[in-house]
């Protein structure tokens, strides 16, 4: 069970993990040390035809809490300063938002929705449908460069969570629902 592939196991867990039924086709994106699902990718129109601009969706609920507290804090006005004052990792998330967009706009085209989504999503949508350059959620973001490694927000939103998957985690999920209801 790679990542692309959900079984009916995954599926069962994800939901379980989001609290929710999953809509849209949905794929593996990225799995835990322990070969749990972490991330998600969920299709750009759902079978209704809504678009759904987030492409790859955090599901881990101990990465979920982590970067929750992250959040609470002071790390995304840090993130945002780094923005400013550091062009090469503003140029690397322009470039992580371009391929986000691109691995979107191909699903779409393999759906054959293209033109669809194209007239449905803003161009100058970001990671998770943020405006370009947006921080406003640090779990896409990390949810992203786990997916494909090259989200330099996700990478230090990563950093700031440490090893905890494997300091905190024996591979079971079930402890960490418990936490957020």
């Amino acid at each position: 069970m790679g990542v692309g592939y959900m079984g009916d196991e995954d599926r069962r867990l994800v939901e379980r993990q989001l609290g929710r039924s999953l809509r849209g086709e949905v794929r593996v994106a990225s799995r835990c040390p322990h070969g749990k699902v972490q991330v998600i990718a969920t299709s750009p129109l759902l079978e209704d035809g809504t678009p759904f601009p987030t492409l790859y969706w955090l599901t881990c609920p101990l990465l979920r809490s982590g970067v929750s507290r992250l959040e609470n804090g002071e790390f995304r006005e840090v993130l945002r300063r780094r923005m400013e004052e550091d062009e090469g990792f503003s140029s690397s998330l322009r470039e992580a938002e371009r391929e986000y967009r691109r691995r979107q706009e191909e699903w779409a085209e393999q759906m054959g929705v293209d033109m669809l989504v194209r007239e449905l999503l803003p161009d100058n949508r970001g990671i998770g449908g943020t405006v370009s350059l947006g921080l406003k959620c640090l779990h896409a973001h990390l949810a992203h460069y786990l997916a494909d490694g090259s989200n330099p927000v996700g990478r230090e939103v990563m950093a700031g969570l440490g090893d905890i998957q494997r300091l905190e985690c024996v591979g079971d999920c079930a402890p960490f629902l418990r936490r957020r209801r």
